[in-house]
């Protein structure tokens, strides 16, 4: 079952994000990943939970099912918390821009429009003036949503003498509190969990950073009709732009979360064709059944950035340090083509996509992507002058 997920912060909050350079300052990240959600509960049922060890793993989740177990209130996320499904937490909800947004170079308050389906230049619709890409996040109206963040000072302390650290000052640009993050999380079964509790989120939660109050909500999931009636409304506006050939199908794949790839993407040493980078990274998104000969999916265009991430694995024993890898980012788009019409295959293959992500840990909100995104259909009068 789906539960839409309401997150306030109760204290200023530090999710990390890539320390600087200087080493002098840490940023928080903007948005509450899925994984440090997951991190959070799963401290949260072990502290709380007579049957812990850390023998099994440090603050790692082990559903011992005694008779304490009918009676704690973390029961039902306990008993199926490896089947948990987090996606991402936005400020009120909002959404990454995607890559093919713009708004107006000059004036903040004309509206964001969508250049996917345009060719050559786009103005502003508004006032015909130049246009800039966007980047940031949007709420429902196409609005922008600013996450606000504050400058922490901290000075470390001796762990002797309990005194000041000689030149020890640092930076924290946290998550300021009172601000709202919203998500979703798929729990399976029907099992009973709680619907209002507080968690201990992020880091640096010994010294009051990152106590947040949760509230789970039932939600409804989209189903397979509604993304057949967003593949049909998308097949009416890109005719009407003359984007189509007769008797074809065309969709778009919009990624909401960064994409994990399950193959390595390897930089190349020389000079590539344009057309063989987006079949290289379509591989990536699009799974064996869309990739399959039969279905005949071809991509016609990637709007993709890219970042490069590394990182470090508690469950390792010894070093647990990842080799870095190229990600691919939130945002990215991709058009894809469908000789002849939609077929009962491809339309259960994109409604798994959409459902269960592309990539790796889509269970922690990587991954995550809508197809035929209503957003692309925001054209805003765009008009060609290539």
């Amino acid at each position: 079952m789906r539960y839409e997920v309401t997150l306030e912060l109760k204290a200023p909050t530090l999710v990390g994000d890539r320390r600087e350079p200087s080493a002098f300052f840490l940023p928080s990240r903007d948005f509450i990943p899925g994984g440090v959600l997951r991190a959070a509960l799963a401290r949260a049922i072990t502290e709380s939970c007579l049957h812990y060890t850390e023998a099994r793993g440090y603050h790692w989740v082990r559903f011992a099912d005694g008779p304490e177990c009918a009676a704690c209130m973390w029961r039902g996320l306990c008993a199926s918390f490896d089947r948990l499904r987090f996606s991402h937490l936005y400020k009120d909800g909002g959404r990454v821009v995607p890559l093919t947004a713009y708004r107006c170079k000059f004036n903040a308050d004309h509206p964001t429009f969508d250049t996917l389906l345009a060719q050559g230049l786009s103005p502003c619709p508004e006032c015909g003036d130049r246009s800039e890409r966007a980047s940031g996040y949007l709420d429902d109206e196409c609005r922008q949503v600013t996450v606000n963040r504050r400058l922490v000072m901290r000075l470390a302390v001796d762990s002797c003498r309990g005194v000041a650290l000689d030149r020890q000052l640092y930076a924290l640009r946290v998550l300021d509190a009172g601000q709202t993050f919203r998500g979703w999380l798929d729990v399976p079964g029907a099992e009973t969990i709680p619907y209002n509790f507080e968690l201990r989120l992020g880091a640096k939660t010994t010294v009051g950073l990152g106590r947040v109050a949760v509230r789970l909500e039932p939600a409804d999931e989209p189903g397979l009709d509604n993304m057949k009636q967003r593949i049909e409304k998308f097949q009416k506006v890109i005719r009407q732009l003359g984007r189509a050939e007769p008797g074809d199908t065309c969709f778009s794949l919009t990624l909401l979360s960064d994409v994990l790839p399950a193959r390595e993407l390897a930089p190349a040493t020389g000079r590539v064709p344009t057309r063989n980078l987006q079949q290289e990274v379509a591989q990536t998104v699009l799974p064996p059944s869309l990739r399959s000969a039969g279905s005949g999916v071809e991509v016609t265009k990637v709007v993709a950035d890219f970042k490069v991430y590394g990182g470090y694995c508690t469950a390792v024993n010894g070093d647990g340090r990842q080799r870095a890898a190229l990600h691919i980012a939130a945002g990215s788009v991709f058009l894809c083509r469908l000789r002849g019409a939609l077929n009962d295959e491809v339309l259960q293959a994109l409604f798994h996509l959409e459902k269960h992500g592309a990539g790796l840990k889509t269970e922690d909100g990587y991954g995550a992507l809508r197809v035929c995104d209503e957003f692309h259909w925001n054209t805003g009068g765009v008009i060609d002058e290539g």
